[in-house]
């Protein structure tokens, strides 16, 4: 098996069939599987969508168990050489999987390679990131702050704004919406830290692979389309605090810098 494209689903089934139907149109011409972990006890995706899809291996959680432990379930069955961790909110076009599995196979020495996102409307979206400062998130959060000029270059730092989107480049981490990873070097390193519910997930697993040597990559000359939106950045400051992805993510946040605060500088 060339690929296996794994999917952590929540509560989005309109949104699962649209990725599912996309796979489906791009008809990759390289061996490949699709596993999809339910993750949501409480409404299980429908047996109707099952059967429209009846090639797709479908997986359930006994609970809501996050979206690092959902996506480990699925890496344990999968049986690919190369693992696309993918969001169902990312539709997939023709030719994309198979220009991937070619990059990886012409770069041994890359672990993970992200594509180049775009919105719905066909504009650019951020995919690739410098490691996050933790000043960086109150930068982002507190309303006016982003604007002052320390603030702004330390957020255009981690975003890296000053790089060319159109050229292929190292990368400090990729976003896990969509990461095409190299299985041999996801055993290497382990799959997703389970102490991530959500949130910071993605950052971890690119700075332990860089931490074994293994290079993460932007590659911009494929693209997909991802309808995402941060729930956890809209409204006022008030409102973010009382969502409670916002605490989620604050808590990630805690454990990540916990686990890395002697380690700020992973490429070294």
């Amino acid at each position: 098996m060339d690929v296996s494209i794994l999917i952590v689903h929540y509560n989005t089934p309109g949104l699962l069939r649209q990725t599912l139907r996309a796979i489906e149109r791009a008809n990759p011409s390289c061996s490949y599987e699709v596993i999809v972990v339910d993750n949501n006890p409480k409404q299980r995706i429908s047996k109707v969508l099952k059967e429209e899809f009846s090639r797709v291996v479908f997986l359930e959680s006994a609970s809501n168990q996050g979206f690092g432990r959902g996506m480990n379930q699925a890496i344990e069955q999968a049986q690919g050489d190369y693992l696309f961790v993918y969001n169902p909110d990312i539709m997939l076009q023709e030719g994309v999987l198979e220009r991937l599995l070619d990059y990886m196979k012409q770069h041994p020495d890359v672990g993970m390679v992200g594509p180049k996102l775009l919105n719905p409307n066909g504009t650019h979206q951020n995919s690739c990131y410098r490691f996050m400062t933790p000043e960086v998130i109150l930068y982002r959060r507190i309303p006016g702050l982003g604007r002052l000029g320390f603030a702004r270059k330390s957020i255009d730092h981690y975003l890296m704004t000053d790089l060319d989107r159109s050229c292929e480049t190292d990368v400090d981490y990729i976003l896990g919406a969509a990461m095409f990873v190299r299985r041999v070097a996801l055993e290497e390193v382990g799959g997703f830290d389970p102490g991530f519910f959500m949130y910071f997930e993605d950052q971890d697993l690119c700075r332990r692979f860089w931490q074994a040597g293994w290079r993460v990559v932007y590659y911009p000359h494929v693209s997909l389309i991802h309808y995402h939106r941060r729930e956890t950045a809209e409204g006022s400051f008030i409102r973010q605090l009382l969502n409670p992805l916002t605490r989620i993510q604050m808590k990630s946040a805690l454990y990540y810098y916990r686990k890395y605060r002697d380690d700020y500088d992973a490429r070294s």
